[in-house]
């Protein structure tokens, strides 16, 4: 009876109240064996689910609201921490369109995770499966301010993003100022950003992230760097950087992919934190909206004291 009464009241609110509402997501799901060196173990993990809500509204004039509110949840019911457990925990914004680009504020992407990150083409929890090293400077500036520039020249994007300092008590927080440029063309792609985090017990951090290759014809080609130098008073310099490469061709409904990485960080003409890596695997598109992966990956540890680890993966996606 309530059930009936409930769908009942649904059917007569007007069209217009979910005109321009879009529900959209991914279910993400895999079992990974991880040999770390002393011990071996296997993980059933979600792999970054979430659900998503947007909408605009047309305000005349070419210039239209927009809006949207992104939770990320763990199917294998274990899901915390900011990516998944709370409400409006991934990007959640909104904002104003129209001729002179587009501005938000919320909890927005910066650059590196909303336009690039496609040389990281795989889906994993564990470090060894994927790129979480080179991506690390990928996320989301809560209390932030992102403006996107027009797209004046075809294939052009180019955005400024600043996330506030709003907790004075916590010594973590901290100003960012972000920059994003990207072009493509005919398949061929070349995306930059940098962010300035400002100045925190006496130190600012530098962050450049550079991706270039090309993208079309079943062809996917791209390189990676990262450098990130943390500045501090009376103490040297330190500098970690970081190279990936990643290949993948399709053919029919399979896609094999290989990524090689490369990263260290320098301080004092010390070099450390040292690794190599390498992940082999294969897609496979079930439908459009469906896909299973397996993949298998290894990351050499060179500094002293420290074991290399292994990983093999099993996911399965659904995008709606």
């Amino acid at each position: 009876m309530k059930k009936s009464l409930i769908a009942l009241l649904v059917a007569t609110l007007p069209a217009a109240a979910f005109a321009d509402v879009t529900i959209y997501g991914k279910i993400k799901g895999g079992v990974e064996y991880v040999d770390n060196g002393s011990t071996k173990q296997t993980n059933v993990d979600d792999l970054g689910s979430r659900i998503g809500f947007k909408g605009t509204e047309d305000l005349g004039n070419g210039l239209k609201t927009i809006w949207q509110v992104e939770t990320g949840f763990g199917i294998d019911g274990t899901g915390t921490g900011s990516s998944s457990g709370t409400f409006a925990n991934r990007e959640s914004f909104i904002g104003l369109q129209g001729s002179f680009g587009t501005i938000r504020l919320g909890n927005i992407s910066n650059f590196q995770d909303s336009d690039m990150g496609i040389v990281d083409a795989w889906e994993y929890k564990n470090a060894a499966l994927g790129l979480q090293e080179f991506t690390r400077d990928a996320n989301r500036l809560k209390n932030s301010v992102r403006y996107d520039l027009p797209a004046i020249v075809p294939g052009l994007t180019a955005a400024l993003q600043y996330g506030a300092k709003e907790d004075k008590a916590t010594s973590t927080d901290r100003e960012i100022y972000g920059l994003g440029l990207g072009y493509e063309n005919s398949g061929f792609f070349g995306k930059y950003a940098y962010s300035y985090e400002a100045q925190q017990a006496k130190a600012h951090n530098d962050k450049h992230r550079l991706e270039v290759g090309y993208n079309a014809n079943n062809l996917l080609v791209a390189f990676g760097y990262n450098q990130d130098e943390t500045k501090q008073d009376a103490v040297a310099n330190l500098k970690t950087t970081d190279y990936a490469l990643t290949g993948a061709y399709t053919f029919g409904a399979i896609t094999p992919k290989l990524t090689l990485a490369h990263g260290q960080t320098k301080q004092a003409g010390k070099t450390f934190d040292k690794y190599d890596q390498y992940i082999l695997g294969v897609d496979y598109a079930v439908s459009k909206r469906t896909t299973f992966g397996a993949q298998y990956g290894y990351i050499n540890l060179k500094d002293e004291g420290t074991k290399d680890q292994k990983a093999f993966g099993l996911n399965m996606v659904h995008k709606f």
